[in-house]
């Protein structure tokens, strides 16, 4: 059965809020102001307050799975064969590459605006603190690249079941709300079995995303196995309406 592993992402936010939020009081008592104080308070602090808003949404998002797994009637409950499963983890890498790529380019840009500005405009200790951001950046660089192959090694040993129901449906051990605060599906489409694909259903999503609420849409598709197909078509008829 897929366990629902949401709850433990919000406890590990929550660890990372406690965390930022000491790192904050530290650097304002015992650290002076303009040799990197002010500039390490900053930083802590609005990872701090991202860590409390990135644990509320994991708790949406718990119980959201906690509903869809507990459902005693869902619309499909499929689990898959190794390859089937294979293959939809490097289709699904490559579309996580993509989404990780717009996201730095989103919150790295904000942070250079901010670095240049206080080493431009800030005079004495905003050279450091434009270099502290800078930093920050690259981390945040490296870790756009590191986490698709994370993500992928995830998938591969994920659970290979997809549960789908009226609220949302669960695939390889990850929720997707149909309707949520940050996301919500847009369409679902059925595409029948070709030479080389089973037959899959596509849920659209559209998800707002970083600070400036940049709408990005994905998709979730989800293999149909063989003798699903009419089930499928079904599924698809009534989450439309």
């Amino acid at each position: 059965m897929t366990p629902n592993t949401e709850w433990k992402n919000v406890i590990l936010s929550l660890a990372a809020t406690v965390f930022f939020a000491a790192l904050c009081y530290l650097s304002l008592t015992s650290i002076d102001g303009m040799s990197w104080g002010y500039a390490i308070a900053f930083i802590s602090f609005f990872l701090a307050v991202s860590g409390v808003v990135v644990a509320l949404l994991f708790v949406h998002r718990a119980r959201a799975m906690d509903r869809i797994l507990s459902d005693p009637s869902p619309l499909a409950r499929w689990t898959y064969p190794e390859e089937m499963a294979r293959v939809s983890a490097e289709r699904e890498y490559g579309e996580f590459q993509e989404r990780n790529r717009l996201m730095f380019y989103v919150i790295g840009g904000m942070l250079g605006a901010v670095a240049l500005f206080f080493m431009i405009f800030m005079g004495e200790g905003g050279l450091e603190t434009g270099i502290v951001l800078l930093a920050i950046a690259g981390l945040l660089f490296v870790v756009s690249k590191i986490t698709p192959v994370l993500e992928r090694r995830h998938a591969l040993t994920a659970p290979r079941e997809a549960i789908i129901s009226r609220t949302g449906l669960v695939y390889q051990g990850r929720v997707y709300p149909f309707r949520s605060f940050l996301m919500g599906m847009e369409d679902v489409s059925f595409k029948e079995a070709g030479r080389k694909a089973p037959a899959r259903i596509t849920f659209s999503f559209l998800q707002l995303i970083g600070q400036f609420l940049v709408l990005r849409p994905f998709d979730v598709i989800i293999p149909v196995p063989a003798g699903e197909e009419a089930r499928a078509e079904t599924i698809v008829r009534d989450l439309g309406r």
